[in-house]
């Protein structure tokens, strides 16, 4: 006996309606009719009476019924037990991110995992994309979150989501009175239809900039480029985030993602600008060593993950990390 047959068998009992019972179960009424002929045939004997109103169970029906509350009970317990046992789920997830990721990216989904497995425990590092790859090779990390290329050969990559780099300019800048239709608050990044705005408009603003050596900084340079000029660079920073706060206080224009402006506190000292160029766009990925043994813990992590699908090697081709 299939216990899906079973189960159908069993609510028309409970019923004592076919028409209520094919409701409950969402199908159509002739489905299970034909669902419970079968059974009586897998069975070899009548299981409800349809001379009576409502239906009724004939001798044999009683004693399948018997039978179907035990082997229906067993499979709740079953499914009680897989339930705590994953709830009871122990050990150590350690994930490395830099500051832009372990304080924004990270954080919901680490609510939702330790929700969920509370008998893990989370050890979360802040380090530089090089320091990442490292520790990530060396077994010290099992999940790093970064926006730059690792190396396919040697890791696996879930994509997480995309984002966008974008301009966050002080309001006392005159640039915005050329600018004016493109600008934008914290919350109207959110929207679909924003305007993209020429980085050439910005030539002569100061800027604040990453140091070398990872993706925003590259991005940077390259869409300057596109645009036929050079940064007037102010100050070079390691984090995103500094050069966000700075950029609050009015010291020059900072190249940020999107990802940052609108996870973090808004700034309402800033305007916002989308840059008009397809380099804006890169992944934020989930990296793991290839040949790694998935743990159980980092086996529940990565279920738990979006499902934006898995793309290995598919961030950015620039070979820095992003502070």
């Amino acid at each position: 006996m299939l216990l899906h047959e079973m189960a159908y068998v069993y609510e028309v009992y409970r019923q004592r309606s076919f028409t209520k019972a094919a409701q409950l179960l969402y199908i159509s009424q002739p489905s299970l009719s034909q669902m419970i002929r079968k059974a009586e045939e897998r069975i070899g004997m009548t299981i409800f009476d349809r001379s009576t109103s409502p239906i009724g169970l004939t001798e044999a029906g009683r004693a399948y019924i018997r039978a179907a509350e035990q082997v229906l009970q067993i499979e709740s317990d079953l499914r009680r037990y897989l339930d705590d046992a994953e709830r009871c789920l122990t050990g150590v997830l350690t994930l490395g991110g830099a500051m832009l990721f372990t304080s924004y990216v990270l954080p919901p989904l680490l609510s939702a995992f330790s929700e969920r497995y509370p008998g893990v425990e989370l050890r979360l590092h802040e380090a530089p994309t090089a320091r990442l790859k490292e520790q990530l090779k060396e077994g010290m990390l099992d999940f790093a979150v970064d926006n730059s290329a690792f190396d396919p050969a040697v890791y696996e990559t879930r994509l997480f989501k995309q984002e966008q780099v974008i301009l966050a300019v002080p309001r006392t800048l005159e640039v915005h009175e050329a600018a004016a239709r493109f600008r934008l608050t914290a919350g109207e990044l959110r929207r679909p239809d924003t305007p993209r705005v020429s980085l050439s408009l910005f030539r002569d603003t100061p800027f604040l900039m990453l140091k070398e050596g990872n993706d925003t900084r590259e991005r940077a340079e390259h869409l300057c480029a596109q645009a036929g000029f050079f940064p007037k660079i102010r100050l070079q920073l390691d984090q995103q985030l500094a050069a966000y706060t700075l950029a609050g206080f009015g010291l020059g224009a900072a190249f940020i993602s999107d990802t940052l402006a609108m996870s973090a506190p808004p700034d309402e000292r800033l305007f916002f600008y989308r840059i008009d160029s397809p380099d804006v766009e890169r992944s934020i990925s989930l990296f793991y060593k290839r040949t790694r043994i998935l743990s159980a813990p980092m086996r529940a992590f990565l279920e738990l993950l979006p499902t934006a699908g898995e793309r290995p090697g598919a961030c950015s081709s620039n070979p820095g990390g992003d502070a």
